[in-house]
């Protein structure tokens, strides 16, 4: 449950926009886990679920770090249907800088979305600060997400968990691989019933993730192996939507 600016009892809306599609809706907190190889693809469920204003700059804000971390790209985020002019990129000097950042960006209502990455146990973040964050973001009416990189799920308040992995793609023909998918499970709901999964598959020809059934995948999946069976032919590999991990140029950037 939630609370309107009145103060009267609201239900959470449902976490899918009616299509089969999950949605990571407006005025709640949400957490998204994936393992550091799935990362993209979890960073890429965060942008492409969102329920946010097309018109407004989507904050994505992150922490310093030393060796090889993801930087965005510009044509990654334009096939997720962000504008990369939409984007501004905030790097926090250290864990308690994330989070005083992406609290005061959760309460302005300039931005469309407040998108915080996180790597490891992130102490700083624990059910007081996930209160705070969700009433920032029940006040400003934006979607807040926490993407949480090789962490173990803790107590928050937060009105979802998702954990997102990649999935093996389903062949288009024997030995042609086929579009990236997503691995996507609703793991904790406030409020409401959970363990939903979903196969999210890349369309390259319009743009956006389309639900795949499960059952389905499985069965082309089964086809695919009972063609190759014989065969010491290596296996399909899972692949991510795209969102390459270098860039030429700079990102815009502003230092917390």
């Amino acid at each position: 449950m939630s609370h309107d600016q009145a103060g009267a009892c609201i239900e959470d809306p449902p976490p899918d926009s009616g299509g089969g599609i999950p949605r990571l809706a407006r005025a709640q907190l949400h957490e998204v886990h994936a393992d550091g190889v799935d990362w993209a693809g979890a960073l890429a469920f965060g942008l492409g679920a969102m329920d946010a204003d097309g018109r407004k700059p989507v904050l994505l804000l992150r922490t310093r770090r030393r060796g090889a971390a993801m930087v965005p790209y510009g044509a990654g985020f334009a096939a997720l249907g962000i504008d990369p002019a939409r984007l501004v990129i905030i790097d926090a000097r250290d864990d308690a800088a994330l989070l005083r950042a992406g609290l005061d960006a959760a309460r302005s209502s300039g931005p469309a979305a407040v998108i915080v990455e996180s790597w490891g146990r992130l102490r700083e973040y624990d059910m007081v600060a996930s209160r705070r964050l969700i009433l920032a973001a029940e006040r400003s009416r934006i979607p807040v997400v926490m993407l949480r990189g090789d962490a173990d799920p803790r107590p928050s308040a937060a009105h979802t968990r998702w954990t997102v992995s990649t999935a093996p793609s389903v062949p288009l023909e024997p030995r042609a691989p086929g579009p990236p998918a997503l691995l996507v499970e609703l793991v904790r709901r406030r409020g409401g019933p959970a363990g939903m999964r979903w196969r999210l598959e890349w369309n390259d020809e319009h743009g956006g993730f389309r639900d795949i059934p499960l059952d389905h995948a499985n069965a082309a999946a089964d086809v695919d192996a009972d063609d190759r069976a014989g065969e010491r032919a290596a296996p399909l590999s899972g692949a991510v939507v795209p969102l390459p991990a270098l860039r030429t140029g700079a990102p815009l950037r502003r230092i917390a």
